[in-house]
């Protein structure tokens, strides 16, 4: 997960851009049984009471790598340009953009925007964070996103200028993707982990450590009657029965996913409103470490990768929901192309074979590093440790807690394992962040300077039909080298009581809790 988050761990695009919001993946939202609520329903009013799967790391949008992290913090702040539902883009703190020249952006901005420290929002702030973003000091694991960025012009307090080295397709999603805009006194002087300030529709107020963090209602946030809510308290909850329980209960509100079994019944119970889409979500893989043995063999890595049943990991970890996960993006995609991936069909004896090349013609043994916060993940590797058994490797799971699987992720201590990547809503959001050699959440030590300059050539093409060619190119190394193998797309499912309303699942996997209240 970049987000390495959950487990780590995602725009506007201009007119002239090649990338139209036609070639994103829509997100079409399903909503059942009430929750096709419309926004005049809604009341203005409420506490809130939601439950997210884990606790953030930090609430700094520029080093935060759990995706629980970002469901709290995109609340707090703004980004210059957002995506909605159907694709489209939209204005945030900008109000218009416009590309002037092939390696230049435009942005106008809003003058009537205040930090939550009362300080106002200028152009400044834009230049600021995204300079402290690729600051090697600020360890950003979202500085891979904007490397193309060569330098930003202030002329006047509304309009930003972004020059870019080259042409960089990619740079308006990015921008809408992991663009939150935060405020320099507030960094320099406070705790910007544990006490956020930002322009969003929540003021943080607290953090009680393993149990909830509160926000609070903006009080003089720049969009007309919102948010609707007067504040959120979100809970760090297993994803498990008691979740369902306490929404029966009226201890919760809304639920930022449900027990897989539970799935069937809780989107047809009329005390709910579910919410879930077929396009969003994120990719699930097993990560290699290509720096230890055995998986610094390219063969014991592929005989993995022939070896996995996805058919059953759909099955039995995620009970039939979701989809195959051949590559990084869902098959509803406009940039879905599973041409010549490698091991897309299950092949024992190939992978026997392998193994036996690659020096372990009597199998062997290695250690998965599980998740005991994400049942699914683990379960997965559960799916997989039988899978392996049928070409002679013993998969020993080691389950621990997510803090401990992080440090090990992440410092490469670890052979194998399970993560997901959130917001891969451009291929770039992927290969950039995840298999560049040094990238920053490159957890698997792979290195491929002739990958690295497909990546980044496809990286710089502006026409669709181009960069999807340089993405099979990608997609062909990556996936034969195997140093990562996708496993699952997961879908998101939301649950909420019926009286919560204006839930919906974007592409870019932000809560927008500024858009969800009461209806009664």
């Amino acid at each position: 997960m970049t987000d390495v988050s959950r487990p780590p761990t995602p725009r506007p695009f201009g007119a002239r851009l090649l990338e139209t919001a036609g070639a994103l993946a829509t997100a079409v939202v399903l909503a059942l049984p009430g929750s096709a609520a419309l926004a005049q329903d809604i009341v203005q009013g409420g506490d809130l009471r939601a439950a997210l799967t884990g606790e953030p790391d930090v609430l700094d949008p520029a080093t935060s790598s759990i995706y629980t992290g970002a469901q709290v913090y995109e609340g707090i702040f703004n980004k210059l340009i957002d995506i909605a539902p159907d694709g489209t883009f939209i204005p945030d703190l900008a109000t218009s953009w416009e590309q002037t020249a092939p390696t230049t952006w435009t942005f106008t901005l809003r003058d009537d925007v205040t930090f939550h420290n009362g300080e106002a929002f200028t152009s400044a702030d834009v230049k600021y964070s995204f300079e402290r973003i690729l600051d090697p000091a600020t360890a950003s694991a979202y500085a891979g996103l904007y490397t193309q960025i060569d330098s930003i012009d202030t002329p006047d307090p509304t309009t930003v200028v972004f020059n870019l080295k080259s042409t960089f397709g990619p740079f308006l999603t990015n921008m809408a993707t992991n663009g939150q805009i935060v405020n320099q006194t507030a960094i320099e002087t406070g705790d910007p982990a544990r006490s956020p300030v930002g322009t969003g529709p929540f003021e943080f107020v607290e953090w009680v450590q393993g149990d909830h963090i509160t926000v609070t209602r903006n009080e003089d946030y720049f969009k007309d009657d919102r948010p609707y809510l007067d504040s959120i308290t979100f809970r760090f909850l297993p994803v498990d029965q008691s979740r369902i329980t306490a929404l029966s209960t009226g201890e919760l509100d809304w639920v930022d996913a449900i027990p897989l079994q539970l799935v069937p019944s809780l989107s047809q119970d009329e005390r709910f409103n579910y919410v879930t889409s077929p396009v969003a979500g994120i990719p699930d893989y097993l990560a290699m470490n290509t720096q230890v043995a055995p998986f610094d063999d390219v063969r014991v890595r592929q005989a993995v990768a022939l070896a996995i049943n996805r058919e059953d990991i759909r099955a039995v970890a995620y009970l039939g929901t979701g989809e195959l996960g051949l590559i990084e993006m869902p098959t509803g995609s406009k940039w879905y192309d599973d041409t010549g991936v490698f091991a897309a069909e299950r092949d024992v004896e190939a992978a026997r074979a392998l193994l036996a090349e690659a020096g372990y013609p009597d199998g062997l043994s290695i250690e998965y590093l599980g998740l005991t916060q994400y049942p699914e993940l683990l379960k997965t590797g559960q799916v997989v440790r039988e899978s392996l058994k049928d070409i002679g490797i013993d998969m020993n799971i080691r389950a621990v807690e997510v803090s401990v699987w992080f440090d090990a992720f992440v410092s490469g201590g670890y052979q194998i394992t399970s993560a997901y990547q959130e917001r891969t809503i451009d291929p770039d959001n992927f290969y950039t962040l995840v298999l560049r050699s040094g990238a920053p959440v490159n957890t698997t030590g792979y290195v491929n300077p002739e990958l690295d300059a497909l990546i980044d050539e496809a990286a710089a093409a502006t026409d669709m039909e181009e960069r999807m060619a340089l993405y099979r190119q990608v997609r062909e190394i990556a996936l034969t080298d195997a140093p990562l193998v996708f496993t699952h797309f997961e879908t998101l499912n939301y649950l909420m009581n019926d009286n919560v309303a204006g839930s919906t699942i974007t592409p870019t996997l932000s809560l927008h809790m500024e858009d969800v209240g009461f209806t009664e």
